[in-house]
């Protein structure tokens, strides 16, 4: 099957979206020359770019959270497929941070971008997923063909064996293709560390400061927007 006849199949009518711009950050203009390699190292540095720009996403994915898993994975899926193009990379492979998806959401962006915008938004939410590649039976059999993320209804272990939901931008079903072999990654917000090797400051010592900072209250939800951009 060739990239337009691709193309012709996955692009759908999008909504105008603007309404989400201030939740977005703006792309830096950046552009990155990545190594040549096979899809393995395109899911690798999809991981990269997952953890290098996920906070690009920070706002908009309190807007994407829903009361259960299962409820926050169908507002992710059709805000991708709802809100941003469908093209098929050619020869290059296009990795986009979610800002640049955004920015290009018009244009398009495919499955391998719609992943990385996915998994950013779950892991602002602190959700574990899964970033996962497929041989497709009945298109090119022997070679990584598609890309998409899933996540296991078991947020304690991030283990599968209590079921999963699956987030797929480029089809309007959302249900996972039949494959002949998968290869997963795991993704999981990594905790800032400190290491120390000295007592805590006491209140009172000279060199301390007895004021706490003021905590900046959480972004609350778009009520408008929640109610009425999702069917559910």
């Amino acid at each position: 099957m060739t990239k337009d006849a691709i193309n012709l199949i996955l692009k759908r009518r999008i909504k105008n979206g603007d309404e989400f711009n201030h939740l977005i950050e703006k792309p830096k203009g950046e552009k990155v020359k990545l190594k040549k390699g096979d899809t393995f190292y395109s899911v690798a540095m999809m991981k990269v770019w997952v953890e290098t720009f996920y906070k690009q996403v920070a706002k908009l994915s309190q807007i994407l959270k829903g009361e259960t898993i299962q409820e926050t994975c169908e507002k992710i899926h059709y805000f991708l497929y709802y809100d941003i193009q469908y093209q098929a990379d050619g020869i290059t492979q296009n990795l986009r941070s979610p800002a640049n998806s955004w920015f290009n959401r018009r244009e398009g962006i495919d499955c391998k971008s719609y992943s990385i915008f996915a998994s950013s938004v779950l892991l602002n939410l602190g959700i574990k997923h899964y970033i996962r590649q497929i041989k497709q039976p009945k298109f090119n059999p022997k070679q990584f063909t598609h890309v998409y993320v899933v996540v296991p209804l078991n947020q304690e272990t991030g283990k599968l064996d209590k079921g999963q939901c699956i987030i797929d931008g480029t089809i309007q079903s959302n249900k996972e293709p039949d494959y002949t072999d998968k290869k997963d990654v795991f993704m999981n917000q990594k905790l800032p560390h400190i290491g120390l090797n000295c007592p805590s400051p006491r209140k009172g010592l000279k060199g301390t400061s007895s004021r706490t900072k003021k905590k900046i209250p959480p972004t609350k939800k778009s009520s408008s927007t929640s109610r009425t951009r999702f069917p559910f």
